[in-house]
């Protein structure tokens, strides 16, 4: 299972002298990601890229990724990422069983790893920290 921690402390701190809400902050970059990934992730046959989702304490689009991911690739199996029981939390990753083999290390695929979700979060992180995300937030 694919996992990345962003360090809120720096958005919590400005979030809070703010008023602006937490939840609402982490969920947009959580989407920011996603989208991100799924432009990123390898398109050999698209199940992967169709199986990236976000789950938070207000949704999880766990069925509908499983289901698109299958309609590219039948058979393919996959697997549901945490909910988060609290607000201020979020979990990007894909369903399919075989995402972590194309994002790390070591992966058995042609051309071994192809990062898809660290890169986007890694971009995702820049620009809130930049305060270009903040720009239009506040």
């Amino acid at each position: 299972m694919n996992r990345v921690r962003l360090d809120t402390t720096e958005c919590d701190r400005i979030a809070a002298k703010l008023g602006v809400n937490v939840d609402a902050v982490i969920r947009r970059a959580a989407f920011q990601i996603e989208e991100l990934a799924k432009n990123k992730a390898p398109w050999d046959t698209t199940a992967l890229k169709n199986s990236i989702y976000t789950a938070t304490s207000k949704e999880d689009g766990y069925a509908k990724a499983a289901s698109e991911a299958n309609n590219k690739q039948p058979g393919v199996e996959t697997e549901p990422i945490p909910i988060p029981e609290k607000e201020g939390y979020a979990n990007v990753g894909a369903c399919v069983n075989y995402a972590a083999y194309v994002e790390y290390p070591g992966a058995v695929r042609k051309g071994g790893e192809r990062p898809y979700l660290t890169p986007a979060a890694e971009e995702v992180a820049k620009r809130f920290n930049s305060g270009k995300e903040w720009e239009e937030i506040i």
